[in-house]
């Protein structure tokens, strides 16, 4: 236990006003006793330093808080307005300068691909077949399917370059897949 002092000596002590120590006993500023009419109140001083230095402590890590950002914290919800700012802003020039696909089109033009693939690939053994029935030789067989395959890389390759075509100049005004095949591919003259 410390010395009892009064408020006045508090006040006196920390470099504040006897209203300011009057405030911080309403805020839980431990106190030993009086305080009625006619008695001055007693403050243990050991208490009261004790009290001063957990408060000190709490307020600097309330805020640490708000500098490091914790979660609900002014300067948290401050910083993440600020980056949704940002986002948005930057979202906004990419659509400006067209660096932005809509989803639509991506999925058109994936559908695209797939198509044109899908066509080539579904042709394969049609083409080959008659080829491939007369060869005993697996190196000619070889041949012939890697022959195939590189026709059917070339015809996407070739088709796919049309799409992307019809795709940069789809993306300004987005409505509907390009006139023609509908966003799909024909094996025929492919």
């Amino acid at each position: 236990m410390g010395k009892i002092i009064s408020r006045k000596e508090l006040a006196d002590l920390i470099g504040k006003s006897e209203r300011w120590v009057s405030k911080l006993i309403e805020d839980g500023l431990p106190v030993a006793g009086g305080g009625g009419k006619g008695n001055p109140l007693q403050i243990d001083s050991e208490q009261a330093i004790d009290w001063l230095i957990a408060r000190a402590a709490h307020d600097a890590s309330d805020d640490e808080d708000d500098e490091e950002g914790a979660p609900g914290s002014a300067k948290s919800e401050d910083r993440l307005l600020k980056r949704a700012r940002r986002e948005k802003l930057q979202i906004e020039i990419d659509a400006a300068r067209g660096r932005l696909v809509p989803i639509e089109a991506v999925i058109s033009l994936a559908t695209s691909i797939a198509a044109v693939y899908a066509t080539q690939l579904d042709s394969l053994p049609s083409r080959c077949a008659s080829d491939l029935a007369v060869l005993d030789d697996p190196a000619q067989i070889r041949a012939r399917l890697f022959e195939e395959t590189r026709r059917v890389r070339a015809a996407t390759a070739e088709r796919l370059e049309q799409r992307a075509q019809a795709f940069a100049t789809q993306i300004d005004g987005f409505d509907s897949p390009p006139s023609g095949d509908g966003g799909c591919a024909t094996a025929e003259g492919e």
